[in-house]
């Protein structure tokens, strides 16, 4: 167990802040939080203004009920939690059926994204986006419906920016290079990009009927890396290589290295997953130190 006076210099006198934030993203009084996590409200207090330090366990328990991790309290990383934006109560006015939609389908991304899909209840996605559970429902009937349109958003949103590289590729080489650098999780939405998608995954070990939205989403990235590997080769590169298995071989050390950065599972990093990622298709193709390269 590390006390506060362990902790990284510069923590202590923001975890207060942070805790504070959790609790406002959660939605529920402060005194509904003590109650939650175990403790007295005056000490919950206290630790808010500073005058008492949070134990480890506490910190634990807060991050649970608030649905943030630990180490965004302890340290300030990782996802931050979801607060609704201040002109939400403004969303709330006369929208079209599809403007509507768009709001709550943008709501129910960043909260699983963020929170987790078994942490987002559909009244926070309602109070999220200044409407009612009722009109959650009219769009999306399941909970279930708002994980496959959040997978479905960011499955577009991949492939749209996939597109806008591949139109300034010089080459097929250069498209894999593109390919690369487009699956890297460098920012806030990269990341929420991938968090749905890992938790998409666990969902459909555990519900067969996730499985053919989660099939048919992965058999077009497959499909994507297949087809500029099939261009490589007909550019003269790698004519003796097996497609299919340097495509196994490549997609299975994105899904990896990225679970790892996001789990924080090893000290992978960005730029370590791009040069393991740029070697990934070695003796046959080498795509290191190659001119015209996306920064």
């Amino acid at each position: 167990m590390t006390s506060i006076e362990e902790r990284p210099a510069g923590t202590a006198d923001t975890l207060p802040e942070r805790v504070r934030t959790a609790i406002r993203a959660a939605a529920v009084s402060q005194r509904e939080v003590a109650h939650r996590v175990g403790m007295d409200p005056t000490a919950l207090s206290k630790a808010l203004r500073g005058t008492r330090r949070l134990r480890d366990g506490e910190i634990a328990a807060l991050a649970k009920a608030c649905g943030v991790s630990t180490a965004y309290l302890v340290e300030g990383t990782g996802p931050e939690p979801v607060l609704p934006p201040e002109t939400g109560r403004d969303r709330a006015q006369p929208v079209t059926a599809q403007e509507r939609r768009d709001q709550i389908l943008e709501a129910a991304t960043v909260l699983i994204a963020r929170r987790g899909y078994h942490n987002v209840r559909v009244s926070d996605i309602a109070r999220y986006c200044g409407t009612s559970t009722a009109t959650v429902h009219y769009h999306f009937p399941s909970k279930e419906a708002t994980l496959h349109a959040a997978l479905e958003y960011y499955a577009q949103r991949f492939r749209t920016r996939l597109d806008e590289q591949f139109d300034r590729a010089t080459s097929a080489r250069d498209k894999l290079r593109r390919l690369i650098e487009v699956q890297l999780p460098l920012t806030a939405d990269d990341i929420d990009e991938w968090s749905v998608w890992i938790q998409f995954w666990n969902q459909a070990m555990l519900e067969p009927s996730l499985r053919p939205a989660q099939r048919r989403i992965y058999s077009g990235w497959y499909r994507v890396v297949v087809d500029v590997l099939h261009e490589c080769r007909s550019e003269g590169l790698a004519p003796e290589a097996d497609v299919e298995a340097l495509a196994d071989r490549f997609t299975a050390m994105v899904d990896g290295l990225a679970i790892q950065i996001l789990a924080s599972s090893t000290e992978m990093r960005p730029d370590r997953m791009r040069s393991l990622l740029l070697r990934a298709f070695e003796p046959h193709l080498d795509l290191t130190d190659h001119p015209g390269a996306p920064g």
